[in-house]
């Protein structure tokens, strides 16, 4: 399928849906050029659907914390799961991140930690630890998992009980006990987080 094929075929479904929808296999076909592309084509307005294996993801916490699946979803007649083109890039291309995280919660406290968020000198001998048990495949906390993973790149502690089959309960205690330790900031307000970068 070439990059004219794909450009037609987010045509279509604007045409048919008024939004994108991309099919699971067509993920891995985006690459960096071809985001660009249908970015600048389509511009920032157009609305695309997350892809399956997120939507599941958002059904998932409908169920089990209502609450920030309302401050999220609830009221918004951009249902179902639609959200600026401008997040394709966090599904396709070099420097996907595979979530659409949340960062921008209005009445709940945001969990969304980054590289950027740890205390550069407290944090070095904790994750030099931390890299080291995991190097040698020895057992990590879910704090210690979870310092890893966010020292990688983005990361919120839903997506991140999600995938790793633990509790919320579990992952807030594993963030209390980071930030307490002076290992990772954690920065609850999204006024606050967008002053750190921008998370929208």
């Amino acid at each position: 399928m070439t990059h004219d094929n794909i450009l037609d075929a987010c045509q279509a479904s604007i045409d048919e849906h008024g939004y994108i929808a991309f099919e699971a296999e067509a993920y891995p076909l985006l690459d960096a050029e071809l985001v660009t592309a249908i970015q600048q084509r389509f511009g920032g307005k157009a609305l695309m659907q997350l892809p399956p294996q997120e939507i599941e993801f958002f059904e998932w916490l409908k169920q089990v914390d209502p609450a920030v699946w309302n401050d999220l979803w609830e009221g918004d007649h951009l249902a179902p799961y639609l959200v600026s083109i401008a997040h394709l890039s966090n599904f396709a291309g070099e420097n996907a991140i595979g979530i659409y995280p949340i960062c921008d919660l209005q009445t709940h406290d945001n969990y969304y930690f980054a590289p950027q968020m740890f205390h550069a000198k407290e944090s070095s001998a904790y994750m030099a630890a931390v890299r080291s048990r995991f190097d040698t495949h020895l057992p990590l906390s879910p704090a210690q998992i979870l310092a890893l993973e966010a020292s990688m790149g983005p990361v919120d502690i839903w997506h991140f009980a999600y995938r790793r089959g633990l509790g919320l309960d579990v992952m807030k205690k594993a963030v209390a006990t980071l930030v307490d330790d002076g290992i990772l900031v954690h920065v609850p307000k999204v006024e606050h987080l967008i002053e750190l970068f921008d998370v929208q």
